[in-house]
């Protein structure tokens, strides 16, 4: 357990400071407890705060309050994540992943409680996908699987980074909503098409690329067993190939809805459920799916 007051001492004449200042929020994760706090409880906890917003909330003006709250919170901090990883060699004396790889443990508590809480979303991810269909199914078993099997393992650090995909997420959870002018509607929109493409279809393969072969690299060295099961590194990869089926086969069918709204076969605000069926430009639709 390193303590962000410790990095911050450490390290605090040689790192930017926006790094200083995701640290000095770290600390004050770190004076709250979190890196005690058990997987089980933040998962509990997550759940219980979501479904009192949901319940509160729902999709008041057309926007999935609960899950843009956990996009936010997910999303944003990953980000913090990831650039700390960035910047780990300075911070730490060892570059990520290869750190974590050497059974060093989660860099701030930060990096250990994200996936916690994606776990307990998860749960409300796949409620939601029976109503949906099998692919939102299977998002939400898969991403529930693979927080849970990485909680159970006391790894959830080494998915820190890749919850980066949640930040598409805050847009999507906007796009149907019912208090922006059209201009914003469609910025949204723009910006959901753009973090998708960056953080889905671009970074999350790099990031799950350089999690396998780290993980191969040091499959063989004490350290790595130590910390790790012999399954990790197979899950780990197996998992991520179903990750990337369900990102593309989404790309394709955003890219497919972009050309209907630019084609003007679709309006601006017809088609932005989930459940895709053929719309006209006035926003009527019809019960055959796109």
């Amino acid at each position: 357990m390193i303590k962000a007051e410790d990095l911050l001492h450490n390290s605090s004449q040689a790192v930017s400071p926006l790094t200083q200042q995701i640290l000095r929020f770290c600390q004050i994760l770190d004076d709250t407890g979190a890196w005690t706090w058990k997987y089980r409880d933040i998962a509990i906890t997550t759940v219980g705060t979501l479904f009192v917003v949901r319940s509160i909330c729902h999709k008041k003006g057309g926007i999935d309050w609960y899950a843009l709250l956990h996009a936010l919170v997910s999303g944003l901090g990953s980000l913090a994540c990831i650039y700390l990883d960035w910047e780990s060699a300075t911070i730490t004396g060892t570059p990520e992943p290869l750190r974590s790889m050497q059974c060093q443990g989660p860099m701030t508590s930060l990096h250990r409680i994200l996936p916690a809480i994606t776990l307990g979303y998860s749960v409300f991810d796949l409620a939601d996908g029976f109503n949906l269909s099998f692919d939102f199914v299977l998002h939400g078993g898969a991403t529930g699987l693979v927080m849970l099997y990485f909680c159970y393992y006391d790894a959830p650090h080494l998915l820190g980074a890749t919850l980066t995909v949640e930040v598409s997420t805050i847009f999507l959870t906007m796009v149907r909503a019912e208090i922006f002018p059209d201009a914003v509607s469609i910025a949204n929109m723009g910006m959901f098409v753009i973090t998708f493409f960056l953080f889905r279809i671009l970074l999350f393969p790099c990031l799950w690329f350089l999690l396998v072969t780290s993980m191969w690299a040091e499959k063989n060295n004490e350290a790595y067993s130590t910390c790790f099961p012999p399954s990790m590194i197979w899950f780990s990869f197996t998992i991520g190939l179903v990750f990337h089926v369900l990102n593309f086969y989404w790309f394709y069918k955003i890219l497919k809805k972009v050309e209907r709204k630019m084609s003007g076969k679709e309006g601006t605000r017809a088609g932005n459920d989930l459940k895709e069926v053929e719309h006209t430009p006035n926003g009527e639709h019809d019960k055959k799916k796109a």
